[in-house]
């Protein structure tokens, strides 16, 4: 047998032996959440998303052949719009399977990477937070691809295997852009790993990005920067920060107004306060990755904290870019207040259910109370992170004061 076979041999058996010993503590609670999830959204919910998703695949299919393109997904994320047409169910649940077999594979990979943070208790930890604000979610909403391909990419950096982490990292970002916050980290990691700049992950970052924007351009030149027009175009979503406090700001003169597939808030205040916002969140970024540069925060905090920066400084912040932040938030030990965030972020549910209704059509003051209380579940995520982050630099501080006066 050769040594590759017996390489080959030894890693199916390890993961064999880890499967058999997270069976019961890991996979079966995540198969118990999948079960529900799948039964609510494909039974009850019947989400508009996956509608969507299965209506770009079909016309995506139609001569010409991949010419009409998603207005608000990069074109990459057709790929998964395709993928449920090849299993022999209807859509929705075909759909529901294949985030079902990621969501297992995430899980599972917490355990037997032999890097702190990841082992079984943090796998338990991600189905908690998933099962509290994102049961009605995970099976009617594509983010569960790309917070895989995110989070795997943030193993395999910590682990040092930098060619698969920027391979990870790169397949999230032409799924769904928002693993773009992780390159800067993972520059300054790798360059503080192998003591030069690495240069050539230069071509990894354009190659996506010529992903992103060439594959449209291949085939319908109009098409090329769909989402960013569409991100540009559309007003404040009510789950964003700058939503909630442009309706505290202009109240008498905010209108709510269901466009661009979610309801918005309008008034004077809300395009300004989006852009301080960004600005603010940018600027967090900026000094996040400063102290990355002076070794004061490890590289899945760093990666933690941006994504969480850009989380909350978007005019966009859906129910479901909660999941982006979950696979990092269970690296660490529980924290009530985020898990008051995704219990907030459920509030989505009884919005779904009376807009499916004819006689449960939501009121004005619904549609207030539900921004408020995104604004209450931003807030908590905001202060969680920050009481995180400050625990997290001081632990930093007092490992690195130790190991200056060992010997």
């Amino acid at each position: 047998m050769s040594v590759r076979a017996e390489t080959l041999k030894g890693r199916a058996e390890a993961l064999k032996q880890s499967l058999q010993l997270q069976w019961r503590p890991v996979i079966m609670p995540a198969l118990t959440l999948w079960l529900l999830a799948t039964i609510v959204s494909c039974g009850f919910l019947h989400p508009f998303d996956v509608t969507e998703y299965e209506r770009y695949a079909h016309a995506a299919l139609r001569a010409p052949l991949l010419h009409r393109l998603p207005l608000e997904y990069p074109a990459p994320a057709l790929v998964v719009f395709l993928l449920p047409l090849l299993v022999p169910f209807s859509y929705p649940w075909a759909f529901a399977v294949l985030a079902g077999i990621v969501f297992l594979f995430l899980v599972a990979s917490y355990d037997g990477s032999c890097v702190s943070g990841t082992d079984s208790e943090a796998a338990r930890r991600l189905v908690v937070y998933m099962a509290v604000g994102a049961t009605f979610l995970l099976a009617g909403r594509y983010d569960i691809f790309a917070a895989a391909a995110a989070f795997w990419s943030v193993r395999a950096a910590r682990r040092g295997r930098w060619s698969a982490a920027w391979t990870w990292n790169c397949i999230g970002f032409v799924l769904k852009l928002f693993p773009v916050i992780f390159w800067p980290a993972f520059l300054i990691a790798e360059w503080r790993h192998s003591g030069r700049p690495p240069v050539k992950r230069l071509a990894w970052m354009a190659g996506s990005v010529m992903i992103v924007a060439g594959v449209p351009a291949l085939f319908n030149g109009a098409a090329t920067l769909n989402a960013a027009r569409y991100y540009l175009h559309r007003p404040a979503e009510i789950g964003s920060v700058s939503a909630g406090l442009s309706l505290l700001t202009d109240w008498h003169a905010s209108t709510l107004v269901k466009t661009f597939g979610s309801i918005n808030v309008v008034n004077g205040a809300a395009r300004p306060i989006a852009v301080v916002i960004e600005i603010l969140a940018g600027v967090g970024c900026l000094w996040i990755w400063r102290m990355q540069l002076r070794d004061r925060l490890p590289l899945d905090a760093v990666c933690l904290a941006t994504l969480t920066l850009a989380v909350l400084g978007s005019k966009v912040l859906s129910a479901q870019y909660l999941m982006w932040l979950m696979p990092l938030w269970a690296l660490y030990r529980m924290k009530p207040v985020w898990l008051l965030a995704a219990l907030a972020n459920v509030v989505v549910f009884p919005y779904e259910v009376s807009a499916q209704s004819v006689t449960l059509l939501p009121t004005h003051l619904f549609d207030v109370t539900l921004t408020l209380l995104f604004l209450t579940r931003d807030a908590l995520i905001a202060w969680g992170t920050w009481t995180w982050l400050r625990s997290v630099s001081v632990d930093r501080s007092l490992s690195g004061a130790s190991r200056a006066r060992a010997p």
